[in-house]
């Protein structure tokens, strides 16, 4: 059970911070139920009420300093995702995506990085789909997030933490 102050990571929310725990926090709510109340860092506006008991929905705690740390060693190895075709591309982002699994995250990053560069070597006019770059926005938001807040690194400079090698190999 995670406590008030916690941060964990919530399917739908993202990195959330854990601002208290109730019961039935709303109106209409069973009254013998705990509920997490949680604040996204990707919508600040946003609470997201989930019961403590929940198991439909995916939550997790972040990964520990020594795990991101382990993790971040790890990204020259980890390959991107490769698939035959747009289609099968399309659906290995998904599946990646619902893993919920940071290094799934950095290959789905890699991948659109890749793509992207292939893209425009090849042409000046064909570019990454929208949906494509929309997936690996989300596995960076996702990413340097939980990083940023794990590793204590500025937001704007995790990219370059976790990236910089591989560009420089380049």
């Amino acid at each position: 059970m995670f406590g008030k102050g916690d941060y964990v990571y919530h399917a739908s929310g993202g990195v959330c911070r854990v601002e208290d725990l109730q019961y039935a926090p709303l109106a209409g709510m069973p009254t013998d139920r705990l509920y997490y109340v949680l604040r996204s860092l990707h919508d600040p506006n946003g609470v997201i009420y989930l019961p403590t008991d929940c198991t439909a929905v995916f939550l997790r705690p972040l990964l520990s300093r020594e795990e991101a740390n382990e993790l971040v060693s790890e990204v020259p190895a980890l390959s991107s995702l490769q698939a035959g075709d747009a289609k099968a591309l399309r659906a290995a982002y998904i599946e990646a995506m619902k893993t919920h699994d940071p290094h799934e995250w950095v290959r789905v990053i890699k991948t659109v990085y890749e793509r992207a560069n292939s893209l425009s070597k090849v042409s000046r006019t064909q570019r990454l789909s929208e949906t494509e770059r929309s997936y690996g926005e989300e596995a960076k938001r996702n990413l340097f997030t939980e990083l940023s807040l794990v590793l204590n690194i500025p937001n704007d400079k995790v990219e370059n933490y976790v990236f910089g090698s591989l560009a420089e190999a380049e």
